[in-house]
């Protein structure tokens, strides 16, 4: 009788902890940067109560974060592409008070419903991480165009060889072509030859 009385609670909680979802790996199916949201196919299974294995359903209208503050004036953004990999959070009480400042019913706590990505996780390391420790440097790159910060220096550079690196000391312009455009007056003063 016991035995039995702990094979239905055990069977109960399993149940009840199936539906409950807090973090997953997912891609992006599509991106809507007007709304900031995306639709999002979470990379799991689940089993469903007769025993069979199906994938997790695409998750649509899921917020992206993006990096900003200061009531959004001051903003990182990049662009965020289908087959991009996220993070999806889910949310332990529904959406709708913070998404519409309206009060919501819902008791959907851990709900596929109620999640929320982070883009930038990917199965492989990205290249740069390694150079952004090493240098002890911030990096934003984009296809090859760079712009790195670290103490004393920012540097920034192009694909066609082209730089500029600036530290306390000293401004090293590399260019092809340059071109100083001014309205009104410029100096350009140069210390030794």
């Amino acid at each position: 009788m016991m035995q039995k009385f702990t094979q239905e609670m055990k069977s109960l909680m399993n149940d009840t902890i199936r539906d409950i979802h807090t973090v997953l790996p997912g891609r992006i199916i599509s991106f809507d940067p007007d709304k900031c949201e995306a639709v999002v196919l979470p990379y799991a299974k689940f089993r469903k109560p007769n025993g069979k294995i199906m994938d997790f359903p695409q998750i649509s209208e899921v917020p992206v974060y993006i990096m900003q503050g200061c009531g959004q004036t001051a903003t990182v953004v990049y662009p965020i592409r289908p087959n991009d990999d996220c993070i999806l959070l889910f949310s332990e009480q529904a959406l709708d008070v913070w998404r519409t400042n309206a009060s919501s019913d819902t008791e959907l706590k851990f709900d596929l419903q109620n999640a929320m990505a982070i883009v930038g996780l990917f199965v492989k390391p990205n290249i740069l991480m390694k150079e952004a420790c090493d240098d002890d440097s911030l990096i934003v790159e984009k296809d090859g165009e760079r712009l790195r910060l670290k103490k004393g220096e920012t540097y920034i550079s192009d694909t066609a060889g082209q730089s500029i690196t600036m530290t306390p000391s000293s401004t090293t312009m590399v260019v092809n072509n340059l071109v100083i455009k001014s309205k009104g007056n410029i100096d350009i003063t140069a210390a030794g030859n």
